[in-house]
Parts: C-alpha cells; sequence; structure tokens
C-alpha cells in the first residue's frame, strides 16, 4: 500500500525552544557585561578615593615637617614676628637678613616633591624658585587657635578637590561630603590648626606654624 504525502513539512516542535534558550543566554551575557562594568567603575572609584587619601596624608606629612622645620629655626634665634617677612621657600642661599627654609647648608627640611596625582592638572610643583603657586605666608587671626594678634600661615595652592577634602576629613574629623571652607578664618575652617580650603577654582592646604606674631588687621 503506498503511503501519501500531505505537502507539508514535518513540524519542528524544538525551534521555539532553541529561539528561546538563545535569547536566554543573549539576556545573560547582558546581565553579566552590566556587571563587569558596574564592578570596573566602583573599582575605579575605590582606587580614586584610595589615591585621594595617599596624596591627603602626603600633604599632611609636608605640614608636619614644615611645622619642624619652622620650629627649629625659631629655637635657633628665627624671631616668629619676622616669619612673614624673611622666611622664603626656595633653594637660594640664606643671607643675614631672609631664611630660606629649603637651605641645603641648614638642613632644616628639604624641598619636597608633591606627586603629579595630588596636584591639579599642569599645575607646577609648590616651592619652585618663581612658581606662580609657590607656597605662601598669610598672616590672619583665627578663631580659637590664637589671641588678639594675627598667625603665621603657612599655604601651598594647587592641590586636587578630593585631596583636599580627604585632608579636611583626617586633620579635622569633618565627613568627605562636607562643603569645603571658602576662607582660611571664615565658616568652618574656624578653630582648625590646619586643613584645607576652596579659593575660586584653586584649592588650598594650610597650617597654622605660629600664633600671636604680629597685630591682627
Amino acid at each position: 500500500m503506498k503511503m501519501c504525502s500531505s505537502g507539508f513539512a514535518p513540524r519542528r516542535r524544538q525551534g521555539g525552544f532553541i529561539q528561546g534558550a538563545i535569547l536566554f543566554a543573549l539576556v545573560i551575557i547582558a546581565v553579566v557585561v552590566a556587571a563587569f562594568s558596574l564592578a570596573n567603575r566602583d573599582s575605579q572609584s575605590s582606587a580614586d578615593s584610595e589615591q585621594a587619601r595617599v596624596n591627603a596624608s602626603f600633604v599632611l606629612k609636608v605640614g608636619n615637617d614644615l611645622q619642624t622645620g619652622i620650629n627649629r629655626a625659631i629655637a635657633d634665634g628665627f624671631a616668629p614676628a619676622n616669619l612673614e617677612d624673611d622666611m622664603v621657600f626656595n633653594n637660594a642661599t640664606s643671607d643675614g637678613t631672609t631664611l630660606n627654609l629649603f637651605d641645603p647648608t641648614l638642613k632644616y627640611m628639604v624641598r619636597p616633591q608633591f606627586p603629579n596625582t595630588a596636584l591639579v592638572a599642569g599645575g607646577a610643583q609648590p616651592f619652585l624658585d618663581g612658581a606662580t603657586n609657590d607656597a605662601a605666608w598669610e598672616v590672619a587671626a583665627i578663631t580659637d587657635v590664637g589671641g588678639a594678634d594675627a598667625d603665621a600661615v603657612v599655604t601651598v595652592t594647587g592641590l586636587k578637590e578630593d585631596v583636599c577634602k580627604r585632608i579636611n576629613v583626617t586633620a579635622n574629623g569633618v565627613l568627605v561630603s562636607a562643603a569645603l571652607p571658602t576662607a582660611i578664618d571664615t565658616g568652618a575652617s574656624e578653630g582648625w590648626r590646619e586643613g584645607c580650603y576652596e579659593s575660586g577654582t584653586d584649592f588650598v592646604y594650610f597650617r597654622v606654624v605660629a600664633t600671636d606674631v604680629a597685630p591682627a588687621t
């Protein structure tokens, strides 16, 4: 007996299953890629935060070394009242009037080399001769630090914002999300012996190195 053909191709019941499996696999791949990308972003964010902490620690170490060097100079007879006018930060040789804290013959302190990751992009190294962001003296009456007279403050400009915030976290126990002060002696920085503040587009580390050294202005 002959078997007749219906003329229709046999039904492939597995076709829908295979398509579903492929779609499921594509979804899994997309989820894995998204998770990997998110993990990379989290890893980069953690690395950036750690780098900011390391750089902040370096800046604070420089501040401590500056304080130690200045204290030694004062112990050797340098008058605190003359800090602003007669102490400089460069590689020049000191003379009878001006004392260079980094004078290699006096050995009060070696000029520090800041990591580029701590400085704004393209920023010059602090303490370089002739650099526009050289460390500078400021005389300010800072609340709860000194008395009625002003205080001698060393400042270092050209830092990154995240480094500036981490300095305040370590030095003053504020949250990393806290707004930066806009001056040494105003806002949240009142009473701080050291910290970091925002000045326009610049971020500036400061440290009070001597109190009551000059009449307040």
